[in-house]
């Protein structure tokens, strides 16, 4: 059970956290999952990760990604990056 799950379940209001993930000699932070843009999640669900990924990151983080990001393979590692920032948090 995630901190945020204990907390609801206990009635104690939910607290925004955020997150920060370091790629590449760069410091990108994130909201916390539930404060996702929904046109985000939408942007996800219909394939278009990119859109995604700029919505939560906002456009200057983005240009910053988009400097630094030049391959699929690189999108994907900073994907993974991030996921594992994500999975820390539910703990």
């Amino acid at each position: 059970m995630s901190n945020r799950q204990r907390r609801e379940a206990n009635g104690q209001p939910a607290t925004a956290t955020r997150s920060a993930v370091i790629w590449r000699g760069k410091r990108f932070g994130l909201p916390a999952p539930q404060d996702y843009p929904l046109d985000a999640i939408e942007a996800e669900e219909q394939g278009h990760t990119l859109t995604a990924l700029r919505l939560i990151l906002g456009e200057d983080q983005y240009s910053t990604f988009r400097e630094l990001a030049k391959t699929t393979g690189d999108a994907d590692d900073f994907s993974k990056a991030i996921m594992r920032e994500l999975g820390r948090g539910n703990r």
